[in-house]
């Protein structure tokens, strides 16, 4: 017949080879239960319910602050255009402009559109001392 029969005739007899003055693996684990549990209920004293608030408004300010201040730095130069700024000559026109300016795939007509747009034309009329502005593409 077999000596041990059941799971815990085998789990009694491993207790039994501990060493003496060396804390058991229950009483392990009762510690470390304990101690969890001291520093759970800490964490929960720091951060009372007001205290969560502050915390969450202060970090919401400065994230807040670093998104306003990276736009404010990252869009400025980006967002200028290249442009070319001629002082208008007597016999001048928005086309003779155009063709001497405009990049040499493209129509004349669009160009002088874009002259118009950068500079702030209504119509083709220029005279002589006008500066306009050129776009360049």
């Amino acid at each position: 017949m077999m000596k041990y029969s059941t799971y815990r005739s085998i789990y009694d007899e491993a207790q039994k080879v501990e060493a003496v003055g060396q804390i058991s693996v229950s009483d392990r684990l009762k510690l470390s239960r304990e101690i969890t549990g001291r520093l759970v209920d800490r964490v929960l004293k720091m951060f009372k319910q007001d205290q969560l608030v502050k915390l969450a408004l202060i970090i919401l300010l400065v994230v807040s602050g670093f998104t306003v201040v990276g736009n404010v730095f990252a869009g400025s130069v980006s967002l200028m255009k290249q442009e070319k700024r001629v002082v208008v000559e007597r016999g001048d026109t928005l086309w003779s402009i155009a063709l001497e300016n405009k990049p040499s795939d493209m129509k004349t007509a669009v160009y002088i559109e874009g002259i118009k747009r950068f500079s702030g034309l209504e119509d083709s009329n220029i005279k002589a001392g006008d500066i306009i502005t050129l776009p360049i593409y």
